[in-house]
């Protein structure tokens, strides 16, 4: 950076962001026309011109000059418009002074260097959140070691796992950490929802609740039922419709990125070439490689190219994504596990 930008205080940066203040449409579809909005100080020095720099379909063109709609107090504020092409759209402000000097502003913040587009603000044309997410106060449970129902009680031992007494010390790390297993399951939630409410929790998350062979479930061997060691189906409807009654919502979690090699499309294409589900995951060698999150084995990498997962998991009627959002269940809505790695 110039010394000039070393000199000006942060706080009279130019600025941008994606609040109705800066952006005209925080859910803009395809086609549609936005108006953006930065703020400039005077201290950075006289303004000559600014525009938006925006890719669209790969490559970067400017906007003509933004207007100067509105000034004060030491800063004026600058409007220029983009038309929404494609449903996914990075862009950044470009600033000229009558020096001679140019400064480019994106997410990061403020360079008089160009700088690469990973670092651009970006606005989407995708489904918007619920608006009830942005206020929510949500508690996350890890089911295993939350609480304990009696109905627990009739549950052995899985053969992966080491049983541990409730005030046992939990492993957080090394050897034996996935198998300690106290036996906590989703009947010992519904029973604790008052708790939660008088905490001024709005939002429960559970983290994954399908049968597994750890205590974290993130290692999911199928995406059909309710872990039974939880309480199975029946006790996730009642716990749903248990917090709804007080108020509460309820989200799951769900592992896009990969399955357990426990699960039952992993087993029916592992050393199997030809078997339909091979295309779920990234496999060579006849099937007998794969590749996995981290390289962790137990952990196989789905294959978002195969059309069948893709229906599967998200867009077929009777998808795992939409299943449990539908009745008897209602869940609210998921959180999804390692996001950015999934592909």
């Amino acid at each position: 950076m110039s010394s000039k930008l070393d000199s000006l205080p942060r706080g009279l940066w130019p600025h941008h962001d994606g609040s109705e203040l800066y952006v005209s449409n925080q859910t803009p579809k395809l086609g549609d026309k936005l108006k953006l909005k930065i703020r400039i100080h005077k201290d950075l020095g006289k303004v000559k011109a600014v525009r938006v720099r925006f890719s669209e379909s790969g490559e970067a063109f400017p906007t003509p000059p933004a207007k100067l709609v509105s000034s004060g107090n030491g800063w004026s504020w600058y409007q220029a418009e983009i038309t929404m092409h494609n449903p996914y759209m990075n862009y950044r402000f470009y600033i000229e002074l009558t020096d001679g000097s140019i400064y480019w502003l994106n997410a990061r913040g403020l360079s008089d260097l160009e700088q690469p587009d990973i670092e651009d603000f970006r606005i989407n044309t995708f489904s918007s959140a619920p608006k009830w997410g942005k206020s929510a106060v949500m508690y996350q449970i890890f089911p295993d070691r939350f609480a304990r129902s009696k109905h627990a009680d009739k549950h052995k031992t899985p053969e992966w796992a080491n049983a541990a007494n409730w005030g046992d010390k939990v492993i957080g790390s090394g050897p034996g950490t996935s198998e300690q297993f106290f036996g906590g399951d989703i009947y010992g939630i519904t029973e604790h929802l008052d708790h939660l409410k008088d905490l001024g929790v709005t939002l429960v998350y559970l983290t994954p609740v399908f049968p597994a062979r750890s205590n974290h479930r993130y290692d999911a061997s199928s995406f059909d039922e309710v872990d039974p060691l939880l309480g199975g189906d029946k006790a996730l409807v009642e716990l749903v419709k248990a917090a709804h009654k007080k108020g509460l919502k309820v989200i799951g979690d769900l592992t896009s990125n990969h399955s357990g090699a426990a699960h039952e499309w992993f087993k029916a294409s592992y050393k199997k070439p030809g078997a339909k589900e091979s295309e779920y995951y990234y496999f060579s060698n006849k099937n007998k490689n794969y590749d996995s999150w981290f390289g962790v084995p137990s952990l196989p990498k789905f294959n978002w190219n195969s059309k069948s997962l893709r229906k599967k998991f998200i867009t077929g009627e009777k998808s795992i994504v939409a299943r449990w959002l539908k009745q008897p269940f209602g869940m609210d809505g998921w959180r999804i596990d390692v996001s950015n790695m999934t592909g």
